[in-house]
């Protein structure tokens, strides 16, 4: 049904946006935030950690609690390094090994 043929001023169901536009908005400055301050991002965690297991908010031992600070860490790292392009392209004696787009692909250069 378009726009032009509802009654009066109805309009049609999904024009205004939801719950799930905020949230996905939301979202995507959380991301925004946590490429552009990993390190920040990571001491906002462990502080939360620390307080957690300072005010006994749950109680883990000292193996559990690295175990967790590990894993962020481990999982900030990656979410970060995928969204870095590297600048300089990788070479090996001279020869780059992501051939540009321009560029056509080549096979193995011999010794």
């Amino acid at each position: 049904m378009s726009t032009a043929t509802a009654p009066g001023n109805a309009t049609p169901a999904g024009a205004a946006p939801g719950k799930n536009a905020q949230v996905k908005r939301a979202w995507d400055a959380a991301a925004t935030w946590v490429r552009q301050e990993p390190a920040a991002t990571q001491a906002l965690i462990q502080v939360f950690v620390a307080l957690g297991i300072a005010f006994q908010w749950w109680h883990w031992s000292g193996a559990q609690t690295g175990a967790v600070v590990g894993i962020t860490a481990a999982l900030l790292g990656m979410f970060v390094r995928s969204q870095v392009t590297p600048l300089i392209q990788p070479t090996a004696r001279g020869r780059a090994l992501v051939p540009a787009p321009s560029e056509p692909e080549t096979g193995p250069v011999g010794r």
